[in-house]
C-alpha cells in the first residue's frame, strides 16, 4: 500500500508541475513586436517582424524553431531550439522573460530587447 501512495504523491507532483509550465507557456505565447506597425504582417527585416511562440515554436523573421527543451527560473523561461535558418538548421538558446504586455527576448546570444504583446 505504501509504494501505491508514493506512487500517487509522485503523479500528482507531475501534474501540478505540468500545469506550471502549461502557464508559463500561455504567459509567452503570442505575437510580440518591437513596436506596434510590426504586429501587422511580415516585412522584410526582423525589426519590423512579430516574434510568434506558441507551446512548440518560435519563429522570427527568417528563422522558424522547434522547441527541444526548456526549464524555467522564476518566470523566465530558457529555451532550446532546433532552427531552420535561412536552409541551415542550428540549435539556438532562446530567452523569454514575460513582464505583462511587455516581454525580453535573448535570440541567440544577441543583445536582450524589449517587446510588445500584439493585440
Amino acid at each position: 500500500m505504501r509504494a501505491a501512495s508514493v506512487e500517487r504523491a509522485a503523479t500528482l507532483l507531475l501534474m501540478i508541475m505540468a500545469v506550471g509550465h502549461a502557464k508559463a507557456a500561455e504567459v509567452v505565447n503570442g505575437r510580440w513586436a518591437l513596436k506596434p506597425y510590426a504586429c501587422d504582417g511580415e516585412l522584410s527585416t526582423r525589426p519590423d517582424t512579430p516574434l510568434i511562440v506558441s507551446a512548440l515554436s518560435v519563429r522570427w523573421y527568417d528563422t522558424n524553431c522547434t522547441i527541444v527543451s526548456n526549464y524555467k527560473v522564476n518566470e523566465t523561461l530558457y529555451l532550446q531550439g532546433r532552427c531552420l535558418i535561412e536552409g541551415r538548421l542550428a540549435t539556438m538558446p532562446i530567452m523569454l522573460e514575460p513582464r505583462g504586455d511587455r516581454i525580453r527576448v535573448g535570440w541567440n546570444r544577441e543583445p536582450i530587447l524589449e517587446m510588445q504583446r500584439c493585440r
